[in-house]
């Protein structure tokens, strides 16, 4: 009898087939599975999409979050923007290149010179004489062309800085120090290279200062620490009504710390963050939407939140401010109009009594 007949005789009951199965190696189990997948008919019950097998087989790098993935791609994109935005035109720079390329130093012009009079005194010693008188010229055109004519000093003296801001940091910085009354406002949007440290002061000084009302910094080169000396400020000063910090680089834990010492600030009406160079992140709107509902006095705000939730929030807090405020008015006006009521019927009271007592 041959081995075929031989394993045909067996019974099935005989065969154990989770034995062969573990006698079996990965790739020899792999290739078991395809052959069965082509032996086998797929089920007509089961879905499409899920008669198919898995052909992934790499391994995971990692979780997968795809709101995540989308939010990257928008603030990447608004970063983008942004830069694209904040670039300096090259223009003006190119052509004070130009200029300063068309222009002679007084050492080229020498040397332009000194050739012309050594060929001049090789050919004849004649010419000597007239050689040197040429240099010389040349030499006092050139400290003429040096020195400033009147027309030069005249534009020296009404120049103005490329941002337009005249205010002279020092001298404002000792009137705040000095806490003099006629400084209310202090402005140094747009002054460029401003040292962090006389930032610093500035801030500080402010803590104890009782008669600024406006203060203002956009684009300025504020960073994240300068934000935590502002947050500290606000707790102690009483006086400011206006902060305006955009444009600069500010992140959102920044704004939060300014937003968080808000409840203890009741004189701060307005305040302006928008078109910091980090976005905020939807964390930190959520966090600025919760921190505010325990601030009564901020009428005005300056940004544009992202997340409809906490825009709405925001803008409804500000709306409770300020009936809040036009109520206080309200009833201000309605004692002031008691108060004069009041003295006018004293006053004819008094009227009265001088009147009988002199009949």
């Amino acid at each position: 009898m041959s081995k075929v007949e031989e394993i045909e005789d067996l019974n099935e009951e005989d065969i154990d087939e989770d034995e062969l199965l573990a006698m079996l190696s990965p790739e020899e189990l792999k290739e078991l599975q395809s052959e069965m997948d082509i032996m086998i008919a797929p089920d007509e019950t089961v879905p499409v999409g899920q008669r198919q097998k898995d052909q992934t087989e790499k391994a995971p790098t990692g979780s997968f979050d795809h709101r995540s993935l989308v939010d990257y791609l928008y603030w990447e994109k608004e970063s983008k923007r942004m830069l694209e935005e904040e670039r300096v035109p090259t223009e003006s720079k190119e052509v004070i290149e130009k200029s300063k390329d068309d222009k002679q130093s007084p050492e080229d012009t020498e040397k332009t010179k000194e050739p012309s009079v050594q060929t001049e005194i090789s050919h004849s010693e004649d010419s000597k004489q007239q050689a040197e008188e040429e240099v010389k010229g040349a030499q006092e055109e050139v400290k003429g062309a040096d020195s400033p004519s009147p027309a030069d000093e005249v534009k020296e003296s009404t120049y103005k800085p490329p941002s337009g801001n005249e205010t002279n940091l020092d001298s404002t910085l000792d009137k705040i120090r000095n806490n003099k009354p006629s400084v209310t406002e202090v402005n140094l949007n747009n002054i460029e290279n401003i040292p962090k440290e006389m930032l610093l002061d500035y801030v500080n000084v402010l803590k104890k200062n009782k008669h600024v009302k406006t203060f203002s910094i956009a684009n300025t080169g504020v960073d994240e620490n300068i934000a935590f000396h502002i947050a500290n400020m606000l707790r102690e000063n009483r006086s400011i009504t206006t902060l305006n910090i955009e444009s600069n680089f500010i992140t959102g834990k920044g704004i939060v710390a300014i937003i968080r010492c808000l409840q203890f600030n009741e004189t701060l009406t307005e305040l302006r963050f928008h078109n910091q160079r980090h976005m905020l992140g939807h964390h930190a709107e959520m966090e600025i939407s919760r921190l505010l509902k325990a601030n009564n006095t901020l009428l005005k705000m300056g940004y544009h939140f992202e997340l409809p939730g906490p825009r709405m929030v925001v803008t409804n807090i500000l709306t409770r401010n300020l009936d809040m405020q036009r109520q206080l008015r309200k009833e201000e006006q309605k004692q002031q109009q008691l108060k004069e009521q009041k003295e006018m019927l004293q006053m004819y009271e008094n009227n009265i009594l001088t009147d009988q007592l002199t009949s």
